[in-house]
């Protein structure tokens, strides 16, 4: 077999650098396999890779441990992270031992299309956008033919921004004493039916991570309905169709922070479910290093609670009833050394100057990034004499990449602390005891000794949220199972163990199997034999 690919942290992976580390990780090891779970409107397979030993049976069968990365276009941090738990589940023994009583699913992209665009074009979206013509709109376009989407500005003496006074090549929202000159500014490309009026985008930028059917509103996501966008249908639709998945984790790229449910205040949150939350949200807080903190705090400080509706921590949580965090890797801001605190709490003037010359202080340090385009003069079609340039949106919205090789790291780590605490069915005591002629008793317990309960967390109204343990015979017909129990059902099995009996007519040294079997937990076999 071939050996394992390396990670690469000087850049940014492109799609078909992932689609390449995935195919030689399958053609290496026999403890991955890829799949794609759906198409983008571009054509792209939406990878997934599963990865357990198949030598103690499918995927299927095992508890599950579920991760996504780069659900918005300009987040591809989240990749490198996903990519690192794959290469660790392969290379480490420990971390391998875990795939032969579970399964890993990762998903390293699923805004394939929109990742694309940004990294071969420096272009601004949030997951994916669709022209919409209107009049006096921009359609984002690279006109001076340098590869890039950047900004145009243009002098205009009722223009909202100026030049910083510190740093000339930075246009900064206009305030009180700034003394000129002042300049409109837009992002580059074409203006659709221009009249002379005010300039508007005349896109529609679409949010994926807004697109799940909880809590949703077309407002925010501006789709027609949810699951509306092929990715996260997909996402969805493997999520709904796999009852074994227990846990997961959706990495973003943002303020550095461990994102827990829900939406709701947490007095009105289901106190068993928030204490565990808590836990498990600490032990991140530890390992990672980032706040742990309630989806609806991530704002500044001054501001009301948020509530982001159709989200996937919320999808996660009230619909398929399981243990899910939205971990923020980081940004430009945070590489550029704008902390947590600065970030939420500094005032608007702070935010708009000196966060931005901290980031151009950075790029200067770092040419290596390319994210600043020099202001060059352009004769635009319909407004005139302009210049193009200016920050790409990576300079704000994407991590410096070689910070990915310390930080995946540590999630890592808290992916696999995360994963060991997975439901866990285990059958004990188990006895035969001869009652009559051919008449036997059996008797065994079950129980979960797993962190987690078969149900995980209290909410769910998914099918797979709320199916009970089964434990039953194999071996022996139906008909020769005298007890009116045939097979047991136990509602959400925690920390427990309940008692199994049967009576079963059977000649000696019949060879029969206690099987016990969950979504969440697995499937677990006790053999005895008659005697």
């Amino acid at each position: 077999m071939s050996k394992i690919p390396g990670l690469k942290f000087d850049s940014h992976y492109l799609y078909d650098e992932i689609a390449d580390f995935l195919q030689r990780c399958d053609e290496a090891s026999d403890l991955i396999s890829i799949e794609s779970i759906g198409e983008s409107p571009e054509g792209r397979s939406i990878l997934l890779a599963i990865l357990t030993d198949p030598a103690t049976g499918s995927p299927e069968d095992k508890p599950a441990y579920y991760v996504q990365a780069n659900v918005h276009a300009q987040e591809m941090c989240g990749t490198a992270a996903a990519l690192r738990l794959i290469h660790t589940l392969l290379t480490d023994d420990s971390a391998r031992r875990m795939l032969r009583d579970m399964a890993f699913y990762v998903v390293p992209r699923v805004c394939v299309d929109g990742a694309e665009l940004v990294l071969t074009m420096d272009a601004s979206l949030r997951s994916r956008w669709e022209v919409e013509p209107r009049k006096n709109g921009v359609v984002p376009e690279d006109i001076n033919g340098d590869g890039r989407i950047l900004h145009m500005r243009w002098e205009d003496p009722a223009g909202p921004y100026a030049q910083d006074p510190e740093d000339p090549r930075l246009l900064v929202p206009r305030r009180p004493g700034d003394e000129g000159p002042f300049f409109q500014q837009a992002i580059e490309g074409l203006v659709h039916d221009y009249d002379g009026g005010p300039l508007r985008q005349a896109v529609r930028n679409y949010d994926f991570n807004r697109n799940y059917p909880v809590n949703w509103d077309g407002q925010t996501d501006r789709a027609d309905y949810p699951f509306a966008h092929p990715e996260t249908r997909a996402v969805g639709t493997f999520l709904l169709e796999h009852p074994n998945v227990f846990a997961g984790i959706d990495f973003h790229g943002g303020t550095p922070a461990i994102l827990r449910p829900s939406s709701k205040p947490d007095a009105e949150m289901n106190q068993s479910d928030l204490g565990t939350i808590i836990e498990i949200g600490r032990m991140a807080e530890d390992i990672i290093g980032f706040k742990l903190m309630n989806v609806r705090d991530y704002r500044e400080t001054w501001r009301q609670p948020i509530v982001l509706r159709g989200n996937s921590n919320d999808f996660a949580y009230f619909e398929l009833g399981i243990s899910w965090y939205v971990i923020e890797l980081g940004f430009g801001y945070s590489s550029a050394g704008v902390t947590f605190e600065e970030m939420f709490g500094e005032r608007p003037e702070v935010r708009e100057r000196d966060f931005l010359r901290r980031i151009m202080a950075f790029a200067d340090e770092h040419p290596d990034r390319d994210i600043f385009g020099e202001w060059e003069d352009f004769d635009h079609p319909q407004l005139g004499p302009v210049q193009i340039g200016g920050l790409a949106q990576q300079a704000l919205s994407g991590i410096y990449p070689p910070e990915m090789e310390g930080i995946s790291e540590r999630t890592t780590q808290f992916l696999l602390k995360h994963a060991a605490m997975r439901p866990e069915l285990v059958i004990s005591a188990a006895r035969v005891q001869r009652v009559a002629e051919d008449v036997f008793r059996i008797r065994a317990r079950l129980a979960n000794v797993g962190f987690f309960s078969t149900d995980v967390m209290s909410t769910g109204t998914a099918k797979s949220a709320s199916e009970p343990a089964v434990a039953e015979l194999e071996g022996i017909e139906a008909d020769d199972i005298l007890s009116r129990h045939r097979t047991y059902e136990f509602a959400n099995l925690h920390r427990s163990h309940e008692v199994l009996e049967w009576f079963v007519r059977a000649k000696p040294d019949t060879e029969i199997r206690i099987v016990a079997h969950h979504p969440r937990a697995g499937r677990v076999s006790h053999a005895v034999t008659l005697a």
